[in-house]
């Protein structure tokens, strides 16, 4: 199959999903194109990136050079260079569906224009984020693009109370070929935008059991309790109300060391946090992490604490990742009740679930877990076999493979 993914951002170190599917593809022998809107800026690279030379496959959909006679004479270039002066009504097209005057000035359209139009046809464009369906439709609807395009959603593209989704993805819905919420919860909001119940599919995203080795048992060995939480420094993330129960807890006289690993516009905010709680001896910000390094604060701790919220914009989480991974390498997760977490975290099972945004409920939990680590052995056996029989990236790419393949018989 030939296989174009729509991705908001290359190479984005967090989205480790769309690595994994992506790759999957390739070692499934199929032919795949990377579409990005923008360049992720950094200096650290996936070590799938250059192992199966993805950026030789990525091109990025507003790459705009600044100024408008750069951009003119490299689109002129590119038109050129592309052969896509040989489809004069492809070109009138693109100048036709600019939206408004800064459209037009910037060439948005015409660029993404140049980036898929000398490619051919595609069997299936999959958007990784809801945002990016209407893109690919309007590139399909003007003649730059040919596929059966699928729209997978992960939270915020479903979740946002900025959008109105059912006016956003209206034609999407009635033209897409298919839509893959992440989590059971994402699909009841998907339906209550209006998408056609028959058109929708819930496949997890996976994880490569393979890099997240199970640890087995923890053992307390200088009497510090190790807490763990990897993500953004954003408010769905819950970090605030983490380390007000770490907080809580430290006054009953446990011994807890707190790692955080990650960055984000509330960094400053979670600083001065941890200043006013007197936690700077308790809590260590590690900024980002490279693979080894997470797997090694992984090993080293006792507990993950992931308490997620639905921010003030009505941005949720699918199903996190870290979670699985966590979990994959045999830790505990303390989490709530939010989104797509239920799915994947059994409460007393593999781990705790409390309310969002409860404070009281987190130390009451902490506190326990603390207090009882003869059930940490038993919590993460139970989290493995969880991620090996639901989350396995093998099984749902095999899964995600048969579900293109319905689609290009549907659609012969």
């Amino acid at each position: 199959m030939r296989i174009a993914y729509f991705l908001n951002e290359f190479p984005s170190l967090s989205q480790t999903f769309v690595f994994n599917q992506i790759t999957g593809m390739i070692d499934k022998g199929h032919d795949i194109d990377i579409y990005a809107r923008r360049r992720f800026e950094t200096e650290e690279r996936h070590v799938q990136i250059e192992n199966y030379g993805l950026m030789n496959r990525t091109r990025y959909l507003f790459d705009i050079p600044d100024g408008y006679l750069k951009r003119l004479m490299l689109a002129i270039e590119l038109v050129l260079k592309r052969g896509v002066w040989r489809k004069p009504r492809l070109l009138f097209n693109a100048l036709v569906s600019f939206e408004n005057a800064r459209d037009l000035l910037k060439m948005r359209s015409i660029y993404s224009v140049l980036a898929v139009a000398d490619r051919g046809r595609y069997d299936i464009i999959h958007c990784q984020f809801g945002t990016l369906g209407p893109l690919a439709l309007k590139l399909r609807n003007i003649g730059a693009i040919e596929g059966e395009i699928v729209t997978s959603f992960r939270g915020y593209d479903i979740t946002r109370q900025s959008g109105n989704h059912a006016a956003l993805y209206k034609e999407l819905f009635q033209r897409g070929a298919l839509f893959l919420p992440v989590s059971k919860s994402l699909r009841k909001e998907l339906e209550a935008a209006g998408c056609p119940p028959g058109k929708v599919k819930v496949l997890h995203s996976g994880i490569d059991c393979r890099l997240f080795g199970f640890s087995g048992h923890r053992k307390c060995h200088d009497g510090t309790i190790r807490l763990l939480t990897i993500g953004r420094f954003v408010e769905k993330k819950g970090i605030e109300f983490t380390l007000a129960a770490v907080a809580n807890v430290l006054k009953s006289g446990l011994k807890i060391h707190y790692t955080l690993v990650g960055d984000g516009k509330l960094k400053s905010r979670i600083e001065r946090q941890i200043v006013e709680n007197h936690l700077e001896e308790t809590v260590t910000l590690s900024g980002w992490c490279d693979h080894d390094e997470v797997v090694r604060l992984m090993d080293e701790s006792h507990l993950l604490m992931a308490p997620s919220v639905t921010a003030e914009d009505g941005d949720e989480e699918g199903i996190p990742n870290v979670v699985k991974e966590a979990m994959a390498k045999g830790l505990p997760v303390l989490s709530t009740w939010h989104g797509g977490i239920p799915e994947l975290v059994e409460d007393g099972v593999s781990g705790y679930l409390v309310p969002e945004r409860d404070v009281t409920a987190l130390t009451d939990r902490l506190s326990s877990f603390c207090n009882h680590p003869e059930k940490w052995t038993e919590m993460g056996n139970r989290a493995r076999e969880k991620i090996d029989a639901e989350f396995d990236m093998m099984r749902i790419n095999d899964e995600l493979e048969r579900v293109y393949s319905d689609i290009m018989q549907e659609g012969v």
